[in-house]
């Protein structure tokens, strides 16, 4: 799902995760699962398709074959647990916060720079969920999240998705002991990024969930992007992109 190869977090969530909760209350993993399930059934209507056609005509059963290929392709792999154990535990700790009730939806906010001496870029991705479970899922209410960065090369990740811990654990010391250490880390950044989230949430009100905002060193937004994206599309006429 992404490529955190060349991602090494600075400050991780501390968290033991909760494998079987994961699966359960992770509301990416779940939809990536799902869009797994029904291209597997698409595969073997593919394939049935092919059988039948074979007895008509070999163009139409090789196109069918060739379709049941690519759904099978899609279809296939599996989240470890390893993996997904990982994702709560090696990911970057970063601030989010619930910025919207109805559909319940939480911003989070997370520096996109992958090599020293890039001038800083954050981005501000927009995650709606269904539930929460172990939050009050109150307005404004802060939410620790652990995130991977997808890097496709250059000064700066390409994109990144917020997991909230609460996805990943029951245990609510832990969480808020996560949540400690992002307010610590929050006094060494040149803006409170608990504000930023406040403000980016209010100045893009219909943002849409996995779409992200880009935002200089000095916190201006200048992009916006879906995270699935390669390329950022400027805010305005003056906004360019990061040398």
């Amino acid at each position: 799902m992404v490529d955190y190869s060349q991602f090494e977090a600075s400050v991780k969530s501390g968290i033991h995760a909760d494998v079987s909760r994961i699966r359960q209350k992770d509301e990416i993993i779940k939809a990536v699962v799902k869009k797994r399930r029904s291209s597997a059934i698409t595969c073997v209507c593919f394939l049935c398709m092919a059988g039948i056609s074979m007895f008509k005509s070999w163009v139409p059963a090789v196109i069918c074959f060739l379709l049941a290929l690519f759904f099978l392709w899609r279809a296939v792999g599996k989240f470890s647990d390893e993996y997904l154990r990982e994702m709560y535990e090696e990911g970057l700790l970063v601030p989010g916060m619930i910025v919207k009730t109805e559909p319940l939806t939480i911003m989070a906010i997370a520096n996109m720079t992958a090599r020293d001496g890039a001038a800083t870029v954050n981005g501000c991705y927009c995650l709606e969920v269904k539930e929460l479970d172990g939050a009050q899922k109150i307005l404004f209410e802060k939410i620790p999240c652990s995130c991977f960065f997808c890097y496709e090369g250059g000064d700066y990740h390409s994109s990144f998705q917020p997991h909230p811990l609460y996805w990943g654990t029951a245990d609510q010391q832990s969480i808020q002991e996560a949540l400690r250490q992002v307010e610590e880390d929050n006094k060494e950044n040149t803006k409170d990024e608990w504000e930023v989230l406040r403000e980016v949430a209010r100045q893009f009100p219909d943002l849409g969930n996995g779409n992200m905002i880009l935002l200089d060193e000095n916190y201006v937004p200048f992009g916006k992007k879906n995270y699935m994206d390669s390329n950022y599309k400027p805010l305005n006429e003056e906004a360019a992109p990061p040398k």
